[in-house]
């Protein structure tokens, strides 16, 4: 529901804000290999930096739990077996291709089936682990060493929340798709900019952060360029034309749970950081 996606975009938020305000130690270079080169260092202790910090551990987050659990055919089956859900996505694809309706059943019936057979809720339990420790892996380099637990506890209730929403999501009969491609990935296929008012800008609060210099931000760009991704956007397909019974199903037009969000290069606290560099 849009109320679920609105609380799990709040708890990976969340997260972000309240772990990762200090930088005791640097982070190993292979870490630092993965922060997109257009975002300014974020590795200092200002309020500029807390902030960047903050974008990017959501954007890691938000990655992670695309990429493993809304992307996958059936994301209970882990990364053990991944052939087997390309074979699943590929036989989706190529049904969709001859017909949605008989795509949209066959999925459906494959989906009730692998979600309420026995050991599913177990299968869930651990791709849902597996899922847990990555991302903790991807982020506990990013605050202090005492914060690890309290970062997978927290880690843990997000991707609780995501599994079981995705899984709900999955049952339904018309496809429900999360998009979260690489910042350049501008096409509107593959980035959800086909959808009106996708990606807005993350709002930050500037109220503390001292002033911005007027040569920095003349310039800036016009139309500014987005640097991360920070939450992915999820939308429901319009209901098929053989399943609409209802006057309100008729009128259907699909459903948009979320419209991601973004950092972009004109946020107050990328003009800051580029000024204290």
């Amino acid at each position: 529901s849009l109320d679920s996606f609105s609380q799990l975009s709040k708890q990976i938020l969340d997260l972000s804000k309240s772990h990762f305000a200090h930088l005791p130690v640097v982070p190993p270079a292979d870490v630092l290999a993965t922060i997109p080169p257009g975002l300014p260092s974020f590795l200092g202790d200002t309020d500029a930096c807390r902030q960047l910090r903050t974008a990017y551990i959501a954007h890691t987050v938000s990655n992670l739990i695309t990429f493993r659990v809304f992307t996958p055919f059936l994301f209970s089956l882990g990364r053990r077996y991944d052939k087997a859900d390309g074979l699943f996505t590929s036989m989706s694809s190529h049904l969709r291709g001859k017909s949605t309706r008989k795509e949209a059943v066959w999925r459906q019936n494959t989906l009730v089936a692998a979600f309420t057979s026995s050991g599913a809720k177990q299968r869930i339990n651990s791709a849902a682990g597996s899922v847990v420790e990555e991302v903790v892996n991807a982020i506990k380099h990013f605050t202090a060493p005492g914060e690890e637990e309290q970062i997978r506890h927290a880690v843990r209730r997000i991707v609780k929340l995501a599994a079981e929403t995705w899984r709900l999501a999955r049952l339904e009969r018309e496809m429900i798709v999360a998009k979260m491609p690489a910042v350049d990935d501008q096409s509107a296929e593959g980035s959800g900019g086909d959808i009106e008012g996708s990606w807005p800008a993350y709002t930050f609060d500037s109220a503390t952060m001292p002033p911005i210099e007027s040569s920095v931000i003349s310039g800036l760009q016009e139309p500014p360029k987005m640097l991360l991704r920070l939450f992915p956007v999820i939308q429901r397909e319009a209901i098929h034309e053989s399943f609409r019974l209802t006057d309100q199903e008729k009128e259907d037009k699909g459903c948009v749970y979320s419209h991601g969000l973004a950092l972009y290069d004109d946020a107050f606290p990328v003009a800051l950081r580029e000024q204290e560099l």
